[in-house]
């Protein structure tokens, strides 16, 4: 019966860590179309700066951690139902690796969501070498429909939210090894 709950367990960290890698991507993607999407509309002469890249960088380490933990969770569960798992020395090893990443994608959500709530997309922009004020930075933004706050992007409310299942049950199969 333990070994069935450790195997949905294992199951679980890998579909979720699935999910996460999945929401990251997309967010990272969505993120570079709506960085495309603002340059093409601004008007000519105008060179726009838009650094995101705080919460693009705890992103990409969001989506490391949850391609190991897939990697982890897949030959955990192997090891468990063949004949590799009933070693001890790597039970332990599993046991260990698997509640690293759940330490590390914890790290990294918490970072994750802490941007999400208190940070915003930093936007500067010349025209013809001059700067351009904050005031007509924002005219523009709202001219054309988008919000610097990340909390106001939806793409980036799933990356906040759904890793934090994948924590959850990592953490459970790295006990349960």
């Amino acid at each position: 019966m333990a070994k069935i709950l450790l195997l949905v367990s294992l199951f679980l960290t890998f579909a979720f860590s699935v999910v996460g890698l999945s929401v990251v991507i997309n967010a990272l993607v969505k993120s570079n179309q709506e960085d495309s999407y603002i340059r093409s509309v601004a008007p000519d002469g105008t060179i726009v700066d838009i650094n995101y890249h705080d919460i693009y960088s705890v992103c990409a380490v969001m989506a490391a951690v949850c391609a190991l933990l897939i990697a982890l969770s897949l030959v955990s569960a192997f090891s468990q139902i063949s004949s590799i798992g009933r070693r001890q020395r790597l039970v332990r090893l599993q046991a260990f690796l698997v509640l690293f990443g759940a330490l590390w994608l914890l790290a990294t959500v918490i970072a994750c969501d802490v941007l999400f709530a208190t940070g915003s997309t930093k936007i500067t922009a010349t025209f013809d070498g001059v700067a351009l004020s904050q005031s007509v930075i924002q005219q523009f933004e709202q001219s054309v429909g988008v919000s610097p706050e990340y909390s106001k992007q939806w793409y980036l409310r799933l990356c906040a939210i759904l890793p934090w299942f994948a924590v959850l049950f990592a953490t459970l199969s790295g006990l349960s090894l």
